[in-house]
């Protein structure tokens, strides 16, 4: 037996600022260096991939991205400061989260006999 869970985080407002979502798509971007190339690998849209970024950065009042425009080096996209710090936040997050929820679980199943 295992336990799942999801995590995401949100505005004062309710409104969604990073879950799995647009941590994969950072992600993506980041090892792709492009937005195209992320959307095709998660397989979306490159319009959606770009609304997501574009709905985080307006709720956030920051950008996430930069783009290069194309040429010789044919342009690209990066994460920026503030993408990394959110990415790295998140992940920290999510591990020390993860780390707690699995202790609590495996100590549940140790002292609670679940079918009595």
């Amino acid at each position: 037996m295992q336990i799942k869970f999801k995590l995401w985080i949100e505005n004062d407002d309710g409104e969604l600022i990073i879950g799995e979502g647009l941590l994969k798509l950072l992600l993506a971007i980041k090892e792709t260096g492009s937005i195209s190339k992320a959307s095709k690998k998660l397989d979306m849209s490159y319009r959606t991939a770009w609304g997501k970024l574009k709905k985080v950065e307006d709720r956030l009042d920051c950008n996430l991205i930069e783009k290069k425009s194309g040429g010789e080096s044919g342009g690209g996209t990066t994460l920026t400061h503030n993408g990394e710090k959110l990415l790295e936040n998140y992940i920290n997050l999510y591990d020390k989260t993860d780390n707690f929820v699995q202790k609590q679980f495996l100590d549940l199943l140790e002292t609670t006999d679940l079918c009595e």
